[in-house]
């Protein structure tokens, strides 16, 4: 069986809106070995729905003894977040192993403009660390605004449709640090059509757990006409450059 690593898992009790099927790091772990999904990023509920930092925090605190798993920070604009200065950020992330970022605009009310955000995408631009980013949380503009003045960032969009080609694609073509992750963009020759216009390298494996189930994007995956190793960087590979990559 193909081996998976899932660049997009949140644990923790959500204080927004209540599910069920909520996770702790070993209810993660059963799910992880039920799908054959070998490490993942994680990020925390609180540091979405609560307070960003302490989420943060407590997301280390709580995934310590896992090395499966990679821990996720949910950043704010310097100018607002408790770390308020590049380099005692910088050195925060190196302490706590930080391997991905997530932005959260429309939760913790900031804006994207350069103002606000753009001493902190420089700084994230320049470790080559993944910045995560729903465009719900946003809009496509402030992305494409974004991306305009950071060129470099390593951009991974997240809770995508399948009626959000028309914005993705001419990113993927523009900005080669581009990436989607396919939970959400389950679409007739999806995964086909991004393979022949832009090749394989910046599809991501993710199963949005625990809103989704991993097993529908596998599925998706699995049945893609599409060569064996493109599948395979798709589950893993390219998760694991990008984490690899990070310069911290």
């Amino acid at each position: 069986m193909r081996e998976y690593f899932d660049f997009n898992v949140m644990i923790g009790k959500t204080t927004v809106v209540t599910i069920d099927n909520l996770l702790d790091v070993n209810k993660l772990n059963e799910e992880m070995n039920r799908f054959n999904i070998k490490r993942a990023l994680v990020y925390h509920s609180y540091s979405r729905d609560y307070d960003a930092y302490f989420g943060d925090k407590k997301l280390v605190e709580e995934i310590k003894d896992c090395p499966n798993l990679y821990v996720t920070w949910t950043l704010l604009p310097i100018d607002i977040f408790p770390i308020n200065a590049s380099d005692k950020l910088l050195e925060e992330l190196k302490i706590n192993n930080v391997k991905a970022v997530r932005f959260f605009p429309d939760l913790h009310n900031f804006l994207l403009e350069e103002e606000v955000i753009g001493d902190l995408l420089s700084l994230l631009e320049e470790i080559k660390i993944p910045i995560l980013m729903s465009p719900n949380s946003t809009g496509w503009k402030d992305i494409y605004s974004m991306l305009k003045n950071h060129p470099n960032i390593r951009l991974v969009l997240t809770d995508l449709t399948y009626r959000q080609s028309s914005y993705i694609f001419p990113l993927l073509k523009r900005y080669k640090n581009v990436y989607i992750e396919l939970s959400g963009y389950i679409t007739f020759l999806g995964i086909e059509t991004l393979y022949k216009r832009f090749g394989g390298e910046r599809m991501l494996f993710g199963s949005n757990l625990p809103y989704k189930n991993p097993g529908s994007t596998i599925f998706y995956i699995e049945k893609a006409d599409i060569p064996e190793e493109v599948k395979n960087y798709i589950a893993y590979k390219n998760a694991d450059r990008l984490i690899q990559e990070v310069s911290l």
